[in-house]
């Protein structure tokens, strides 16, 4: 039984055939009678399935009525004392005067009663042993799989939000490549075509992993397209944006967000909200470094935050890094730590070959390395931006 609980494809046959499956390998053994299967619906539980011919249990029980909610507290229970049994049990004439019930949970908001008329002969123990087993198995399955279609659409709410490919600019060539750290991240990142050829760039990474940080990321995304998008002030969108975050009732709301505005000039008009710095490498040799450190805390711990705006730019030729921690907070093989010098040692090492290229070795590389982390693996997201000669 609990093999075909564990196999058994989840469709809208998989309880009723459970509860047909109870009574027909396990009936005379446990000296079962009829089983009823029951789904909590606005308030009370509405009968689904029957594995006899002759109902014993009523269609619709409240879940105020006094057995419902023993069930409901103790998760199974038998039915065996006289002012134990509620008056709506009609037993047959074949039957014991006791029953048997058990609870399940599924989904949220998916909740199911399991109930079974009892033969003479019945033994306690015998029916505790089965039914805790069985329960606990339906618990574990309906349970996993709801985490798991949580797991998926939390993935697909992040699927839809971030870019699929970086856009053309001219002038510019850009790649950017991100990996999250479960089946759902917190990191973010995206490309606004603005008015005066602009492009708005945003990088940023939201705590926490699953659904909490994909509902976040979706947020921190649309205010940001909606601020800036709609011509608002780039501090006044981002301060807007922290005092949404700050009120949300998510578990996750703490994040860092840089965001720019790059021109075609190279010119370069940002914000840092506590993430890490923005890298400008540039000369002929790549070896000046301009950081774009952050000008104001991260978003969320904090209904106002002080946030500035600040100036930079890429030369011809120069290459504009923006990245997560989860890419530098790595160890080397020797020990030594990666760290933000170390991603700059990589992009100069292939500065001369193009933005998707660095990308994909530098992120590689990183991967390849143990985090510092014992415990965690993070988020990993990485975007190039090179200005032609």
């Amino acid at each position: 039984m609990l093999a075909r609980i564990a196999g058994e494809s989840h469709d809208d046959d998989f309880l009723p055939l459970i509860l047909e499956n109870l009574v027909s390998s396990f009936g005379e053994q446990l000296r079962f009678g009829n089983g009823h299967m029951y789904r909590e619906l606005f308030g009370a539980y509405e009968l689904l399935h029957t594995s006899g011919s002759t109902d014993l249990f009523p269609a619709r029980i409240s879940v105020t009525d006094p057995a419902a909610q023993q069930i409901y507290k103790h998760g199974a229970f038998l039915f065996e004392m006289p002012e134990e049994l509620p008056d709506w049990y009609k037993p047959q004439e074949d039957d014991a005067p006791q029953f048997v019930a058990f609870r399940v949970e599924g989904a949220p908001g998916y909740q199911y009663l399991f109930m079974f008329s009892l033969k003479e002969g019945w033994q306690r123990a015998e029916l505790a042993f089965c039914l805790n087993g069985v329960r606990f198995s339906l618990n574990t399955r309906l349970k996993s799989e709801a985490a798991q279609s949580e797991l998926e659409t939390a993935a697909a709410i992040q699927r839809s939000l971030l870019p699929q490919r970086p856009p053309e600019f001219d002038g510019f060539d850009i790649a950017v490549r991100s990996k999250p750290a479960e089946a759902v991240g917190g990191d973010l990142y995206d490309f606004i075509e603005l008015e005066n050829e602009l492009l708005g760039i945003a990088m940023g990474d939201a705590s926490g992993h699953g659904m909490p940080a994909a509902l976040l990321v979706r947020d921190v995304l649309m205010g940001i397209r909606m601020g800036v998008g709609t011509n608002l002030k780039m501090l006044y969108a981002m301060k807007k944006l922290n005092r949404v975050i700050h009120k949300t009732t998510l578990s996750t709301r703490f994040v860092s967000v840089f965001y720019c505005e790059l021109a075609r000039s190279g010119g370069i008009l940002f914000t840092n909200a506590g993430h890490t710095s923005g890298l400008i490498i540039s000369g002929d040799d790549y070896s000046t470094i301009h950081r774009m450190d952050p000008t104001g805390p991260i978003m969320g711990p904090l209904p106002d935050i002080p946030l500035e705006r600040d100036y930079a730019e890429i030369p011809p030729g120069g290459i504009l890094v923006l990245y997560t921690d989860g890419i530098t907070e790595r160890t080397e093989k020797d020990g030594s730590i990666f760290e933000e010098e170390g991603l700059i040692r990589l992009v100069q090492k292939h500065a001369d070959r193009s933005a998707a290229t660095i990308v994909n070795e530098v992120f590689e590389y990183s991967l390849s390395l143990d985090h510092q982390s014992d415990l965690f693996e993070d988020d990993s997201t990485l975007m190039i931006i090179k200005r032609s000669a």
